[in-house]
């Protein structure tokens, strides 16, 4: 397997960021590319908002917490809330951080936070039947409720600013829809400029957006900074913008790069080893031993970041969540199955489905011989 290269007619190094055009025309193509595009790395708010539950008939642990308010006990953490009549499954949300902060009579008062993701956040409208299912993070029922008041609505106060394309070269097709169309419309996916010509997707949803400006750019002559009027679907945090900087000029070379980071990045650091991982048209052959060091994996993102790392080297990309890892295991990313993985894991929540898919998939788990 060969990691796609997409073919960009314009060879300035100062241009980081690359516009790749796969939706809008009959073949996939280049839009242009970019110094910077201002509102890339973005840090979204997540709000704690009120949710009412009303109708609301409660299972023990939720009475439990009624009978909490104002303390410890009233905490839920995270609710699973399911529409009662949704085969389409297109209303299963969930809420963060709960607690039960009210209730009177069938009205159950919470506080929490919606889900960061903008793809899976709650439906603007909600179900055209009413009832809803309540579970906590231990699959037990919370108890049922008419309506979910604050759950399914407009959310403008999260939607990410409008980009502008700072330092713009367009590809020639697209100077002339600048020229000749006014408003055109560039949706893009967004492709990051790395040393030697390696392209590094960001691996979001990309932008949508219609071109409201277009100024000359103090970035350097022949450049236009190109205003539009939408921004990047799932922008990444801020704090992630460094660690490109790193990964464009040069990917990791040490061992252990990724444990100095804060775990909130280490999701981040997985996107950029997923961009710049170049699978192997042949993996290293079945029955070899890796090791993973385990010193630092505190959390399921620490042990992709260490797993990728036994098996591919600093740096390395051996998956990112469950059906990557299970992809990654079918091979092309490194190694062949079977293989032993030196590994003696501490006991966690999510241990258990990772040790499963591991021994389902032919890998032996066990510490260092």
């Amino acid at each position: 397997m060969a990691a796609r290269v997409f073919p960009v007619t314009d060879p300035d190094s100062r241009l980081r960021w690359i516009l790749w055009d796969e939706f809008t025309g009959d073949e996939d193509r280049a839009a242009g590319s970019c110094v910077e595009v201002d509102g890339l790395f973005v840090d979204l708010p997540v709000p704690v908002e009120r949710f009412v539950l009303r109708g609301c008939v409660p299972g023990e642990p939720l009475r439990e917490a009624i009978a909490g308010i104002g303390t410890e006990r009233a905490r839920l953490g995270t609710v699973l809330i399911e529409a009662e009549d949704d085969p389409g499954m297109d209303h299963l949300d969930n809420l963060y951080d709960v607690v039960v902060v009210a209730a009177e009579g069938d009205e159950v008062v919470l506080r929490g936070r919606i889900e960061e993701i903008r793809g899976y956040r709650p439906a603007t409208e909600p179900p055209a039947a009413e009832g809803f299912r309540l579970r906590d993070a231990h699959d037990r029922a919370l108890g049922h409720a008419r309506t979910v008041e604050g759950l399914h609505r407009e959310r403008p106060e999260l939607a990410p600013p409008a980009v502008t394309l700072v330092g713009f070269r367009p590809e020639p097709w697209f100077r002339v829809e600048l020229s000749t169309r006014g408003r055109p419309r560039l949706t893009a996916t967004v492709l990051g400029r790395g040393a030697g010509g390696a392209q590094l997707s960001t691996y979001t949803d990309g932008l949508d957006g219609a071109v409201v400006a277009v100024r000359e750019s103090a970035a350097g002559p022949g450049l236009i900074d190109v205003e539009l009027d939408d921004g990047v679907f799932e922008p990444m945090p801020s704090a992630a913008r460094p660690l490109w900087d790193r990964w464009l000029q040069a990917p990791p070379t040490e061992p252990g790069s990724w444990t100095i980071l804060h775990p909130s990045l280490r999701h981040e650091w997985l996107r950029l080893a997923l961009a710049q991982a170049h699978p192997r048209s042949a993996d290293r052959p079945a029955g070899r031993t890796y090791r993973l060091d385990s010193r630092h994996v505190t959390d399921l993102n620490g042990f992709y970041c260490a797993l990728g790392e036994a098996v591919n080297g600093p740096g390395g990309y051996f998956g990112w969540n469950l059906d990557a890892l299970i992809d990654c295991l079918r091979g092309g990313w490194g190694a062949r199955r079977p293989f032993r993985l030196e590994w003696s894991p501490t006991g966690g929540d999510w241990h258990e489905p990772v040790l499963r898919i591991l021994a389902e998939n032919g890998v032996e788990v066990g510490p260092a011989r």
